[in-house]
């Protein structure tokens, strides 16, 4: 006969291995193992994935579409069309380019934009983030939460409100105005709940006088909404608006030398932002040619100005010359002292000259150098020519100098007239001819599509964190847990061998619930009419062919193994914690040995809560305290079942009107195995659980064998060991262990024999 190992036979050995300490559930970093966790948690893994699909949705629909348009430019340093030395574009650099695009982004082109199209005047109607997109899509359910009051106050389906004119005080800016829609586009206005207008007709100008002497204007446009519903209207402060246009707006370059910029700018509305692009580009091109035209258009001013007075004081000049020879008629001009005054003035200037030179060669040499003394004797010479023509014309009068005056200043008058006049005609073509240095190569389009959200990659976001999130759950909570989740663990922790891992059973469920239904073709010969079986509640009885039952024949099989070297034919079935399943394999394993030709007893040890006459459709009768204490006879004790060679003790009134009777004894309980075990091949004795009262230890002495039943991921290390524990110390020697309601699934080849077998 096969025996186990002696770590199995004794309790000392098997009580070591029990008290090692605990081992991690499963061990996380074997992949087969983690693969094997997430294939029993296929469901959750399918959850996670439709938690992460809803939460996909429920963002898609809650988030607003964001629309983006882009206009391309080129900022290029041309100069002027007529600009003299031909210049062109100048050295660019990538600090000019960044310096364009804060350009760009400057109020000075930006404020302009916001004034004309009158972003500063903001409006949304009051809603609840996701709810409110929810009721939006689901018309029923608007109209559902719209009927109450707390809620009535809230948009739930799509509104507009068009606000024409809002003119605040300056401390109210940026706060927001309450206004309230109501019957007959009709609206009111309210501002810190305080009323200000009670009632206003859509496109009626308002003006409302608030005390300091300020006063709120507003003109609504527009308004389609439930009566009830409120809106947020905020005058926003220019400083807030252009921020929060900045924030929308952004420039890119292909490279830090590249000229061209590309402008984005992002919305909810398409048309919208296009125009809003377009506006900007254009009022940046219209400030940057403005920047160019500032000193042509300071120096065209100053030419305009002093033009007229240039060509009055010629006129003058005309005038006094006209005068002074009208006057002068009788005097004959001679040319040949005409000629004399002429060539006294050219030797004066180049006297002027020559005492010049002399005096900066006098700052670097002495009197006796010889440039100065070269120079000296030259001033003598054009000084003595001077002297000499003078001396000529000294006698003449002095009307042929005047009129020499007169002629110099008229031609010196119409020299700087002719001068201006050129210089103006030429600024005006070069500011006229200036197309300044931004050209704008693509204007922005509507776009046609959202840039965010994205579908796919929310969906795909969405699902891999929720199933990161699970995925981590369940490792951390392997990894940290101390339960029995599996074969190997429940082999680890106990240190005993698990005889059968026996899985859940859909039918097992059912025949819990109700009559079990019976091919009356599966009754064993000798057994009830097919009416009480279907009573049963068994499953090795109304469905033979369950995979569990399969795994307890298995064990039915090996348990000559088991019980090998045992002090008695006596199997004690018990488990640490209430519900694990005993009472299940003691009744099913009592019946597949009665089935198999064996004379079964089977003993229901649990007093108080036992329902294996329920199981068996047997009446409530004594049991076995009362046999035991002698107060019933064996023959009225000891029933027989619907299966042949199956016979019962119950748990006797102790659980119903017997409430207070006395246990027996332990040395009285010795006394009645002796008497009744010999009587039958095996004798299966169901207990309370170990950990819930003592009855296991003390009825377990008795027994050759123990068997502990131990269900899947109810039980922590720490209670099956101070389970085995107990018995251990109480001298009851458990032979080994079995996994009950696995996760396992039913193996496919199973089914196929099982078909063949039908």
């Amino acid at each position: 006969m096969k025996t186990f190992p002696d770590s199995y036979a004794a309790a000392p050995a098997y009580g070591g291995a029990q008290m090692q300490g605990y081992a991690t559930v499963p061990a996380t970093s074997d992949a087969k193992a983690y693969l094997k966790l997430l294939l029993s948690h296929k469901l959750g893994l399918l959850l996670a994935t439709l938690l992460g699909i809803g939460l996909a949705w429920l963002y898609l629909i809650s988030t607003e579409p964001v629309y983006e348009t882009s206009a391309l430019v080129e900022v290029v340093e041309r100069g002027n069309i007529y600009d003299e030395d031909g210049s062109a574009a100048t050295d660019w650099n990538a600090p000019t380019i960044n310096e364009e695009a804060n350009r760009l982004r400057s109020r000075r082109v930006l404020q302009p934009v916001v004034d004309n199209y009158d972003l500063r005047t903001v409006s949304e109607a009051r809603r609840i983030p996701v709810l409110s997109d929810l009721a939006a899509r689901i018309p029923a359910l608007g109209d559902s939460l719209a009927g109450f009051e707390a809620a009535s106050a809230y948009a739930w389906q799509d509104t507009t409100l068009d606000v024409a004119e809002l003119s605040v005080p300056r401390r109210m800016e940026d706060r927001p105005l309450t206004l309230t829609a109501l019957e007959g586009e009709q609206y009111s206005l309210s501002y810190d709940d305080r009323l200000l207008v009670e009632s206003a007709s859509v496109g009626q100008r308002m003006q409302i006088e608030i005390g300091n002497g300020d006063a709120i204007s507003i003109t609504v446009a527009s308004l389609s909404a439930r009566p009830g519903v409120e809106f947020d209207v905020v005058r926003q402060s220019l400083e807030v608006t252009i921020n929060g246009l900045r924030n929308q707006l952004s420039t890119e370059t292909s490279d830090s030398k590249s000229r061209m910029i590309t402008v984005k700018l992002a919305g909810s509305d398409p048309q919208r932002i296009a125009e809003l692009t377009n506006a900007i580009v254009t009022e940046y091109q219209a400030v940057r040619l403005g920047s160019e035209n500032l000193a042509t258009r300071t120096e065209l001013e100053l030419y305009e100005v002093d033009l007229p007075r240039v060509e009055q004081e010629l006129r003058d000049a005309e005038l006094a010359l006209s005068q002074f020879r009208r006057n002068s008629q009788s005097y004959d001009e001679d040319e040949q002292t005409r000629a004399k005054i002429r060539q006294l003035d050219k030797l004066e200037t180049q006297l002027i000259d020559l005492q010049i030179e002399r005096d900066e060669l006098k700052g670097r040499y002495t009197d006796v150098h010889p440039s100065l003394r070269k120079h000296d004797k030259e001033i003598a010479v054009v000084q003595s020519a001077i002297n000499k023509i003078a001396g000529t014309i000294s006698s003449r009068p002095d009307t042929q100098r005047e009129l020499s005056v007169l002629e110099q200043e008229v031609a010196t008058k119409l020299s700087l007239f002719t001068e201006m006049s050129e210089s103006l005609q030429r600024l005006r073509v070069a500011q006229a001819g200036n197309v300044g240095s931004v050209d704008i190569y693509d204007p922005a389009l509507a776009p046609r599509k959202p840039v965010s959200p994205n579908a796919a990659l929310a969906l795909v976001g969405a699902v891999l964190s929720t199933l990161f999130l699970y995925l981590l759950w369940l490792t951390l909570r392997s990894a940290l847990t101390t339960k029995i989740t599996d074969q190997e663990s429940l082999e680890r922790a106990s240190g005993l061998p698990v005889y059968m891992n026996i899985p859940k059973s859909a039918a097992q469920k059912r025949i819990a619930n109700g009559p079990a239904v019976v091919d009356p073709r599966r009754l064993l010969p000798g057994s009830s009419s097919p009416e009480d079986v279907a009573r049963s509640r068994v499953l090795a009885i109304a469905k033979p062919d369950d995979y569990s039952v399969e795994n307890l024949r298995g064990l039915r099989s090996m348990l000559e193994d088991v019980m090998a070297g045992a002090d008695n034919n006596v199997l004690m079935v018990t488990s640490p914690l209430p519900s694990m399943g005993k009472s299940f394999v003691s009744l099913n394993l009592a019946v597949l040995l009665a089935q198999a030709g064996r004379r079964v007893l089977l003993i229901d040890a649990d007093y108080q809560r036992g329902q294996l006459h329920k199981s068996m459709g047997l009446p409530v009768g004594p049991g076995l305290p009362e046999v035991v204490r002698g107060k019933s006879e064996l023959r009225e004790t000891v029933r027989a079942t619907s299966v042949q060679n199956l016979f019962c003790i119950p748990r006797g009134f102790t659980g119903d009107a017997g409430v207070g009777m006395e246990m027996p004894s332990d040395k009285e309980f010795a006394a009645f195995m002796q008497v009744v075990a010999p009587r039958f091949d095996i004798a299966i004795i169901d207990t309370p659980p170990v950990l819930s009262v003592a009855t296991a230890a003390s009825l377990g002495r008795h027994a050759g064998s123990t068997i502990m039943v131990v269900k899947e991921g109810e039980v922590k290390e720490p209670q099956l060991n101070e389970s085995i524990k107990r018995l251990m110390f109480s001298g009851v020697r458990v032979s080994g262990c079995i996994l009950n309601g696995s996760s396992t699934p039913t193996p496919k080849h199973y089914a196929y024999y099982r078909e063949q077998l039908d």
